[in-house]
């Protein structure tokens, strides 16, 4: 198990992958045994699975202690094709301008000078793909016996330390996300009770 983790944090490149953006978003409905959704109701690609366990590692020995099912989400032209890599680059708006990086980037530990280009600390979904997020989400705290799930991304470029946090609904996370965006490498617990 332990070589399973080292492989999933390393970051490989595919080709073809549209500016070699490769972020991992995920949505977890806790305790769930089934979410029923199916790929041709959605824009973006989807995998389910019936354990929380990531693509990636900055939330995986976390999530090893949960339960639930997991939906991976992808990029719209790996719908059909779900073995080659999977990530979400392609439905993120990367035009998105985060109005606090030049404070951010004061931070960042590199040795590499001018590292901080290529870091990001926020995004927003391109509005076509909003929908999709918002009904799999939906779908996935209506299904949780504790009506709670979480929503998690690991992107290479994003802040070193993944950070948890909570919010308290599904309305107040669109709201966090169409008012400020939302956090890379980031793990939020959104509870409906």
């Amino acid at each position: 198990m332990v070589v399973f983790a080292a492989l999933i944090q390393h970051t490989f490149v595919i080709p073809n992958a549209k500016k070699s953006k490769m972020p991992t978003i995920e949505i977890i409905s806790l305790d769930s045994t089934r979410l029923d959704l199916n790929q041709v109701d959605y824009n973006v690609a989807i995998i389910v699975e019936d354990k929380p366990i990531s693509h990636r590692g900055l939330f995986y020995d976390f999530l090893l202690t949960q339960n639930g099912i997991i939906v991976h989400i992808g990029n719209p032209d790996m719908r059909q094709d779900k073995e080659s890599g999977f990530f979400a680059g392609q439905i993120v708006d990367w035009k998105f301008e985060d109005p606090g990086f030049k404070e951010k980037r004061k931070g960042l530990k590199s040795n590499q000078k001018n590292s901080w280009a290529n870091q990001d600390f926020i995004f927003r979904f391109l509005p076509k793909y909003k929908t999709d997020i918002r009904r799999i989400m939906k779908s996935a705290i209506d299904n949780s016996p504790r009506k709670t799930i979480y929503f998690l991304t690991d992107y290479q470029f994003g802040p070193e330390k993944g950070i948890m946090q909570t919010v308290d609904n599904l309305k107040k996370f669109w709201e966090l996300h169409d008012r400020d965006g939302l956090a890379w490498n980031s793990l939020y617990k959104i509870n409906m009770k």
